[in-house]
């Protein structure tokens, strides 16, 4: 029979529930920190989009790089691509927010929050009806404040004595870098103290972007090629890295670079993980289960419950650290598509790589789809993102999943659609603030302390949360829980 029979469930993010603790007044979201430190580098945020075919490409790479976060190409990308899309980021010249989006005294605090929300900008000029430049709206500072939705946003606004402000309206770009460094924003104004444009520090911060190889032949070329044009990170992207294989390329690539950092994935178990960090992983990446558009798990019976799967990582973690004192990062893959989801994974990992969450926005690379399912390139008019996983028939990455030739190929993949959830920017604006609202929760100031403070606890499956809307008539909430069940 089986050497080990495991007859535990394995768990998922959204059946753990996060506990409270105390908060002090100091804990607030303006002060809490979401950044990364990942060996040589560092993000802002804890994010990374997937090395998919159908999410990260330039326009993916560019615009969560530009947010704190960090995109990785495709390994299925020719190595030139992969060069040229590298060198486009790195080259990529901050720019100032020319006419910005600015609203009047007379709006309202809720206009503006609305207007925050749609945009996904933290700051919002208040100008008057010739332009003059009156204030500045400030989410953060709208969180601290007692103000209600009604009052007019001159109540909260940070008057331009207070601010950060140039009145030379024709200041050069090298200029607006040099106040940049101690600053994180300037406002431009004329001679008349009209509003001209807004430039941002984080458009002069570097801009990372990592780069995925194989474990297969030309490997070398490739991660040689991409950490010459400027890649922070090599990913190493396979399906499963328990294996001699992966030990050779981390070991070489160690002899090639030593100043960048290799992220080395995916594994499921405690041994996987171990195996990867006695090896020289700088980051080990978790995932293989039916939580990610791959279907291993569902053609091979082979894969693992994401929740547990990174618990048992970060018990190798704990006993490598007690072994050697180095602690190595660990990121999840697979299984995290929503704010909750999210929060949960990083009581445990210090990265949350997505692809089926960054799917859904415009910067993906999949066809954007009408209602009648044509491709269009109108923003309006898209309903729809097209969406493949690595292992489908369409992408065929043979080199990840182990396909020797096509010959033996199958699909280990999904193809379809996914709905558009349009830009980027404000929907991840909005869950970094439903993430740091947890970390305020727990009295966490940063990731580090939420990983080492954090309590979770595993709910029944009558206190998961479950969405009523789907009650059908004279159907109580325990029928409903019942009837879900079954229909799983």
């Amino acid at each position: 029979m089986a050497d080990r029979v495991i007859l535990e469930a394995g768990k998922t993010f959204s059946e753990f529930s996060l506990l409270t603790d105390f908060t002090s007044k100091d804990c607030t979201l303006q002060k809490i920190s979401l950044s990364s430190s990942l060996g040589s580098m560092k993000l802002r945020l804890p994010f990374m989009s997937a090395a998919m075919t159908s999410v990260t490409g330039y326009e993916m790479a560019l615009s969560l790089g530009k947010e704190g976060g960090i995109g990785v190409l495709p390994a299925r990308l020719p190595i030139k691509e992969q060069v040229e899309i590298i060198e486009k980021i790195k080259g990529y010249e901050m720019g100032f927010v020319e006419d910005p989006i600015a609203v009047r005294e007379t709006a309202t605090i809720d206009e503006v929050v609305r207007l925050v929300e749609k945009h996904g900008h933290s700051k919002v000029p208040i100008a008057d009806r010739n332009n003059v430049f009156l204030g500045l709206f400030s989410f953060d500072k709208y969180l601290e404040a007692n103000a209600t939705p009604g009052e007019s946003v001159t109540t909260i606004m940070i008057e331009p004595k207070d601010l950060p402000c140039s009145k030379n309206p024709d200041i050069s770009l090298d200029e607006a870098k040099n106040e940049l460094t101690e600053k994180n924003y300037l406002v431009v104004l004329d001679e008349l103290g009209r509003l001209v444009k807004i430039a941002f520090r984080k458009d002069v911060e570097n801009i990372a972007v990592g780069a995925a190889i194989s474990t297969h032949k030309g490997w070398k070329n490739r991660a040689k090629a991409c950490i010459d044009a400027g890649a922070d990170m090599i990913v190493v992207d396979t399906s499963d890295a328990f294996n001699e294989f992966t030990m050779k390329v981390i070991k070489e690539f160690k002899e090639m670079n030593d100043s960048i950092p290799i992220c080395v994935g995916n594994i499921i178990t405690y041994d996987g993980a171990k195996y990867l960090m006695e090896n020289g992983a700088d980051l080990v990446k978790i995932g293989m289960s039916s939580g990610s558009i791959c279907t291993t798990q569902r053609e091979k019976a082979t894969g693992r419950a994401p929740m547990t799967a990174l618990l048992d990582a970060a018990r190798a973690r704990t006993d490598f650290q007690k072994d050697t004192g180095k602690y190595v990062r660990l990121v999840i893959d697979g299984g995290v598509s929503a704010a909750g989801d999210m929060i949960i994974a990083l009581t445990v990992a210090d990265v949350v790589m997505m692809g089926g969450y960054f799917n859904h926005f415009f910067e993906a690379e999949g066809e954007k789809l009408d209602e009648n399912m044509q491709v269009t390139n109108h923003e309006p008019d898209i309903k729809y993102v097209a969406t493949w996983g690595e292992g489908s028939a369409r992408a065929r990455n043979l080199d990840r999943y182990g396909h020797v030739a096509r010959k033996t190929f199958f699909a280990e993949g999904e193809e379809g659609t996914v709905e558009n959830w349009g830009r980027l920017k404000p929907k991840l604006k909005q869950d970094i603030r439903k993430i740091k609202a947890a970390l305020s929760n727990t009295g966490c100031m940063n990731l580090e302390e939420f990983r080492n403070k954090a309590v979770i606890e595993l709910m029944s499956t009558y206190t998961q949360p479950v969405s009523y809307t789907h009650l059908r008539a004279h159907e109580t909430e325990a029928e409903l829980v019942c009837r879900l069940l079954l229909e799983k």
